[in-house]
């Protein structure tokens, strides 16, 4: 399976909407919250909107390198259910 890897930057929605409409489309995407040392509301936000998008696109997606803390947010908002951590 075809595996895009996506850092959580603040052109990330314009870099994934190019590679989405490009000719080659992945199936899926993998973003990279390894970077997200203290996570608050507007990285759950923007972690979010990121995976509506793709998942819009009928792509996968999953959070790699989630720290302890971004895992505990998830798991209490209930986010991790939506939001596969690998």
């Amino acid at each position: 399976m075809e595996t895009l890897e996506l850092a959580l930057h603040p052109e990330a929605e314009a870099r994934l909407d190019a590679l989405l409409a490009g000719p080659v489309r992945p199936v899926r995407v993998a973003l990279l919250v390894g970077e997200v040392a203290r996570p608050g509301p507007a990285d759950l936000q923007r972690i979010g909107r990121l995976a509506v998008r793709v998942r819009r696109a009928g792509h996968q997606v999953v959070l790699r390198g989630a720290g302890p803390r971004l895992r505990l947010l998830l798991r209490l908002t209930g986010l991790d259910e939506a939001l596969p951590v690998e």
